[in-house]
């Protein structure tokens, strides 16, 4: 049985972490989401998947390669256009012969889903699962242990049980594919109701992880959740009078100096200068290449590569792209208050700051909770930023 993976879209509501990378390629625990559900497929015995790109691709391919590295034989297809999920399947035909998966690349899923979805046979199958957020999702509703209807987004929801992304088809769907193209339709939530209509399709709960992305904030959730399955390694130097509590993972060459406290789980990358004198509390994820300076702390973040934090900063639950320079005393507090996201409002609590990369913040910036900086951004010394920030921006 072959995957396909759908990975072809933009992450519009991630707004400065997909500027130069596809939302498939966000790291949580230092990861790109995308290689947690190569791992799940390959745990399951099903080595050779389609990759469907399009937006950024050559950072997926560059990365993935031929698939080797990750025990699995990966392919590509091209969607050039991201008119549907549904289209994007298409695009791969040439690579399906019989029954095939399909998953979204951008959601976590575990080996568990997949096995669940795998062992109820043969048959077009959708994995569900439950969701108090059912109105951001196609809602599903069930005629015993199968498909009966599927709302997208419905403003009044009946029942909390929602469309994860992941399928089951046979080659014969193909065929219907085409058909619905044709009739203009883009998306597998209408190839499903078209084949519960001719046929039955099968709805698995999952006892298994399946977890969603829409919004910046959400990668501290999916990070939080993966750091839980960490090895505890220590590849790099440990200067005396280190403090590592829980399970930390320290990448080669990273150094940690003297008077760090660490309390776990946390994950350091590769290359990595952290402190003296710096505390780092659980759910942190810090990459390759970070630089952490004296009297700084940091709480259930993500600080992605090539990140420098000056001294006496305070950085929590919040995300920090590629390439972010902090001079000094940086104030990123996390508190309950309102996002801006594409349009919509959305209460988070907590959250801290959210900055896209290669921006370069001066001395004594405070970042106000729910605060968004764009990619690319100037922040002047003493400036204190509330609200969204455009990429590009100079503040002074």
């Amino acid at each position: 049985m072959k995957a396909i993976i759908l990975a072809a879209g933009e992450g519009a509501r991630m707004g400065p972490f997909t500027v130069s990378e596809p939302k498939v390629m966000i790291p949580v625990g230092n990861r790109p989401i995308l290689e947690y559900v190569v791992e799940a497929l390959v745990e399951n015995g099903i080595h050779d998947l389609v990759f469907v790109t399009g937006y950024r691709r050559e950072r997926i391919q560059s990365h993935f390669e031929d698939g080797r590295k990750f025990h699995a034989n990966i392919e590509y297809a091209v969607q050039e256009k991201q008119l549907g999920t549904m289209h994007a399947v298409w695009e791969a035909r040439g690579h399906l012969q019989g029954a095939f998966l399909v998953v979204n690349g951008s959601n976590y899923v575990d080996a568990q889903a997949i096995a669940d979805l795998l062992n109820v046979g043969t048959g077009p199958a959708l994995l569900i699962t439950e969701s108090e957020a059912q109105e951001k999702y196609g809602v599903v509703s069930l005629s015993g242990h199968y498909v009966d209807k599927i709302v997208e987004k419905p403003r009044h929801p009946e029942g909390n049980l929602i469309n994860t992304g992941v399928y089951a088809f046979d080659a014969s769907a193909l065929s219907l594919m085409e058909s619905l193209l044709n009739e203009g339709q883009y998306d597998l939530p209408s190839l499903v109701q078209a084949l519960a209509a001719k046929n039955r399709v099968r709805a698995v709960r999952t006892k298994g992880t399946w977890l969603d992305a829409l919004y910046p904030w959400d990668l501290l959730k999916l990070n939080s959740h993966v750091l839980g399955g960490i090895a505890d390694v220590q590849s790099g130097t440990i200067e005396k009078d280190v403090t590592l509590r829980g399970k930390v993972a320290i990448g080669e060459g990273s150094r940690i100096r003297s008077g760090t406290y660490i309390l776990g789980p946390a994950v350091i990358g590769r290359g990595c200068e952290i402190g003296p004198n710096i505390v780092i509390y659980p759910s942190t994820s810090i990459g390759d290449n970070v630089k952490v300076q004296a009297f700084t702390a940091i709480e259930n973040s993500i600080l992605m590569n090539d990140v420098l934090v000056g001294p006496h900063s305070t950085i929590a639950h919040s995300v920090v792209g590629s390439g972010v320079r902090v001079a000094s005393n940086l104030m990123a507090s996390a508190d309950r208050a309102n996002a801006h996201v594409e349009g919509e409002w959305h209460v988070v609590d907590p959250i801290g700051g959210l900055v896209g990369e290669d921006t370069e913040i001066r001395d004594g910036v405070v970042i106000e909770p729910g605060s968004l900086v764009g990619a690319r951004c100037r922040i002047g010394a003493l400036s204190r930023v509330r609200g969204n920030v455009p990429n590009g921006t100079t503040v002074m």
